[in-house]
């Protein structure tokens, strides 16, 4: 398959789904939803940086991401790009963004003033594995309310340590939440003493909420 397709075929099964997250360090707790869109894949693919593809640039990016999953936008034209480098270390961990999160125990707020030489702007940063990728997530607020989450960036880890410098957070309880059915599968509890592991409980068993 398609790279690119596999990709947004990945993403399109986490329109359906909710993550919650609640981290505490020194005493104090943050909880957050992380939540998700068709028009979030767009800057997660890296696809704004190909300046020199009018399909890629022109119209809206709902309509974009349906292109790629109807397949009339393809890895094909995006390699033909003469940015295509500064986004390819995008494409691999992007089809494996699910287990990433589901696998997912480290978290850092995130502050960009720390890394001068970066333009992320991001209110949190996770660091874990995406297809046997090491990858940072940098997760910043939807419509400037930072308890609704969204995904921003997502890259392999290369020479840059963009945890360097960042408080990072004690993960404390961690749920993914099926929307269409308000089912809910608690993949890390240490608020009350247990943490729940996947291979225990299996991927479709839910607690209702």
């Amino acid at each position: 398959m398609d790279l690119l397709k596999k990709c947004a075929l990945s993403f399109h099964v986490l329109l359906e789904y909710e993550y919650h997250f609640v981290i505490g360090r020194k005493g104090k707790l943050r909880e957050f939803r992380l939540g998700f869109d068709m028009a979030d894949f767009h800057h997660l693919a890296g696809l704004h940086k190909l300046k020199d593809i009018a399909q890629i640039q022109q119209g809206m990016r709902e309509r974009i991401f349906e292109k790629i999953l109807s397949g009339n936008i393809s890895m094909d034209l995006i390699e033909k790009s003469s940015y295509y480098s500064q986004m390819s270390g995008r494409i691999l961990p992007l089809a494996g963004l699910e287990q990433f999160l589901d696998d997912n125990q480290m978290i850092f707020r995130y502050n960009e003033r720390v890394h001068k030489f970066s333009m992320i702007k991001a209110d949190y940063l996770l660091e874990g594995k995406a297809n046997i990728n090491p990858s940072y997530l940098f997760l910043g607020a939807r419509n400037h309310d930072e308890k609704e989450q969204m995904c921003r960036t997502f890259f392999r880890i290369e020479d840059k340590d963009y945890t360097e410098g960042q408080p990072k957070y004690t993960l404390l309880k961690k749920e993914k939440i099926h929307l269409p059915t308000g089912k809910i599968l608690v993949q890390f509890d240490k608020l009350s003493n247990k943490e729940v592991k996947k291979q225990d409980i299996g991927q479709k068993q839910f607690n209702t909420i």
